[in-house]
């Protein structure tokens, strides 16, 4: 019944293969599979995944058969989105699986927000109003993770993952994010970045911050903290 959205998702399922593919420079070597269903429910009811789903879960790409499993969101918007951040797990699986990757344990060994970031802002883009509201108030509380923070596991991986990429992609370019994508699968991330940058994490997480202040402070001045305005609860 839900045929005519299927062929949507379809077409823009190929417009975001054509995009990364050129990204990373890697074509796959045969059709991957995606799995869709008409609502969040009958996602959460599907047997291609063992265990329970949460409703917090958008979307899944398997590892081993590389194939992606979502639901339609009802909004196109958010389907466009979720599509995006899985197919680019896609193409992550499909060259730490190629002659140049080093195989699934390679990826593994990579942080969240190496992974999920790179998802984030290549499905995203580089401006989001969440990624900005994590910002403005992590800067605010003097809060910001440095990137052996993040490594950490302690912080979102995501939004601030979606930060840091959409940083060094606007100043380096988002070739050098596949880059350091492909460098770090067999290398890790911090000696990619010093071989494709040419510039440590610390270097990085220091010019990172930079750019946070300079984008952010001038917003925040003379304004109200949060707590100054009503009751904290």
């Amino acid at each position: 019944e839900e045929g005519e959205a299927v062929e949507d998702v379809a077409r823009m399922a190929e417009r975001w293969y054509e995009r990364f593919a050129r990204m990373f420079q890697h074509e796959f070597e045969q059709p991957k599979p995606i799995i869709l269903y008409a609502d969040h429910p009958d996602f959460q009811q599907t047997n291609t995944l063992s265990g329970q789903l949460s409703e917090g879960l958008g979307g899944v790409t398997e590892s081993l058969k590389n194939r992606v499993i979502m639901p339609l969101t009802g909004s196109y918007a958010d389907t466009d989105h979720v599509l995006g951040h899985e197919l680019v797990h896609a193409f992550q699986y499909n060259l730490a699986q190629s002659r140049s990757g080093s195989g699934i344990r390679g990826l593994s060994l990579l942080p969240l927000w190496v992974i999920e970031g790179i998802a984030e802002y290549l499905s995203v883009g580089r401006e989001d109003a969440l990624t900005a509201m994590w910002l403005r108030d992590a800067i605010r509380r003097d809060a910001l993770p440095t990137l052996d923070d993040l490594s950490s596991g302690r912080f979102f991986p995501y939004r601030f993952g979606h930060a840091l990429w959409a940083y060094v992609g606007g100043r380096y370019g988002d070739d050098r994010v596949a880059d350091i994508f492909r460098r770090a699968l067999r290398i890790g991330w911090e000696p990619a970045l010093a071989q494709v940058l040419g510039t440590s994490a610390d270097s990085l997480s220091v010019a990172w911050r930079e750019a946070v202040e300079a984008e952010y402070l001038p917003l925040m001045a003379g304004r109200q903290a949060p707590g100054e305005s009503g009751a904290l609860l």
